[in-house]
């Protein structure tokens, strides 16, 4: 099976992520197929990274539940200015 290298930057955080996609399976996925058809082996984080470039980290940040403990408040930013909690950083918010 061929295999695509895929480079991927998450807009949240700006991680550089790095995998490898089936070349059919992303061919088709770029033809209009559905991309859990498309590529039903790729772990549906990589997907998702696929479509929207957020990594899983900033995806599960943003979206959690409110009701789950999360460790940063709507003020909290880690060293590089970046809050998880509302998915920008201190100068873009």
């Amino acid at each position: 099976m061929e295999m695509m290298w895929i480079t991927t930057v998450c807009p949240i955080c700006g991680e550089v992520f790095e995998f490898d996609v089936p070349a059919d399976g992303y061919r088709a996925w770029q033809e209009g197929e559905l991309i859990q058809n498309a590529m039903p082996n790729l772990a549906p984080e990589y997907r998702e990274m696929l479509m929207s470039h957020i990594c899983p980290f900033c995806w599960d940040a943003m979206f959690s539940d409110e009701e789950e403990d999360n460790e940063y408040e709507y003020d909290d930013y880690d060293e590089t200015g970046f809050n998880p909690y509302i998915g920008c950083y201190d100068y873009d918010c």
